[in-house]
Parts: C-alpha cells; structure tokens; sequence
C-alpha cells in the first residue's frame, strides 16, 4: 500500500512539472506511462510540446477533451493500436490534424470531434476512409461539416453504432444517405438536434432504413413537422425505438 502511495505521488509530482522532466518521461514502463497519460489528461496537462513523450505504440484511448493541443499535437500520435481518441472542445485542431490522425491511427472505432469548428469535410472524409472500423463519430457543434461528411461516412464505415450531428449544416441528402449506406442496419443511436436545413425527408429515411435505431434525437429542427411525429406513433416500445426527441413547429 505504501508503495502504491508513493507512485500516486510521484506521478502526481511529474504530472504537475512535466516539463521540467523532458527526457525522462519517455524511457518509463508503459504501464506507468498509462497511469501519467490518464493523470496528465484529466487534468489538462498534455500539449503539443509534451506528448510525443507520453505516446507509445500500444496505447488505446487518448482523451484530450480537457488539453489545449492543436494540430501538432495529432501530428505526433502514431499509435497503431489507438482505439479511441476524444477531442471535443479542442478548437485549435482543425482538418490538418484529422487528416493526420486518421493516416496514423487506422483502427480508430471511436472519434468525439465536438466542438471542433475547424474540422470541414475534407477531414471527416480522410476519416471516413482512413478508419473504416468506426463505430461511434461525433461531430456536435462542427458548424463546418454539411452533407459530404455524412455520405463519405456512409460509403466508407459499414459498423457505425452511433453518430452525432447535432448543430450542424448538415441537410436531408447527407441523413438518407446515410440511413441508406453501408451502415444503414448497425446504426442504433443518430442524433442530430437543433439541424436547421433538416426536414420530414430525414425522418423517414431513418425510420424506413435503420431497423436498429434506438436512440433517435431531432428537436430543435425548424423544418420538420407534425407529420414525423405521426411517423413514430407505432415505433416506440421494447425491440423498437427506445428513447426518442423532437420539436414540432
């Protein structure tokens, strides 16, 4: 137990002054290097100038939701066992840095790119083909992503689980797209609330397509009416639909 408390503290310490440890950081055990990329993560301390150090080929998830990096910082990761990498709020990555983590990191199943206001198409589509296990992508808040990301995704990734869109510009011809791609029967959860350019279309498209919807999320959608609702009246229940939200205007 003693020893135990004495690695929290030390990590702790080396968390708090990373850079005053350059060096020493990269010859760690990688089981330790995991706890310091955990403790270091939580509390923001990751940045483009440290993380080449904190980076080894076997890790597995990078949550960077909280750490002020940019594109460098996704230029340095080349992780080949990268499963999961979470990024949201980071407005200083920006298509470059997806293009480069999606080139590096082929077997990505899980990418939270909410927030991202620089991430356009172009990166979501060197995603889409770079990393065609994905099973979870949200996009929230990507207020330059429209149409042509969802159907690179939909042409590209046949075991999406759950997709997010809410916020976006996206219209009915990227939804029907997807609700009629690759992934059509593996998608289960689609949220795309507060889309303005979203009508009716879209709605039924999924509804018709997705047999395995269960979370499905759409208020805050000024285009889509009453008609929807009358759509999902005998698609709630056990085996059906399971949690549904929408707004009718």
């Amino acid at each position: 137990m003693a020893l135990h408390s004495l690695l929290d503290l030390s990590l702790g310490c080396v968390a708090k002054h990373a850079d005053h440890f350059r060096g020493g950081i990269r010859a760690l055990p990688l089981d330790i290097k995991d706890k310091l990329v955990r403790l270091m993560t939580s509390h923001g301390k990751v940045t483009d100038f440290n993380i080449s150090e904190l980076l080894h080929p076997w890790l597995t998830t990078l949550d960077l939701q909280n750490c002020e990096v940019s594109d460098s910082a996704l230029q340095q990761i080349h992780c080949q066992h990268l499963r999961k990498i979470l990024l949201r709020g980071c407005r200083s990555v920006s298509t470059q840095g997806v293009k480069a983590l999606a080139s590096s990191c082929p077997g990505l199943l899980v990418v939270d790119l909410s927030g991202c206001s620089s991430v356009t198409d172009e990166g979501v589509r060197a995603l889409a083909t770079g990393c065609k296990q994905l099973e979870v992508v949200s996009l929230r808040g990507c207020s330059e992503i429209s149409s042509a990301a969802l159907l690179a995704l939909a042409q590209n990734c046949r075991l999406l689980q759950s997709v997010y869109i809410s916020e976006t510009r996206v219209t009915d011809d990227g939804v029907i797209g997807l609700a009629t791609g690759l992934c059509s029967n593996t998608i289960k959860e689609l949220q795309m609330a507060h889309c303005q350019f979203l009508t009716d279309r879209s709605v039924m498209a999924v509804l018709r397509n997705c047999g395995n919807i269960r979370i499905f999320i759409f208020h805050g959608c000024p285009l889509i009416t009453d008609h929807s609702r009358e759509l999902l009246q005998n698609l709630t229940g056990p085996d059906k639909i399971q949690q549904v939200s929408w707004t009718v205007y």
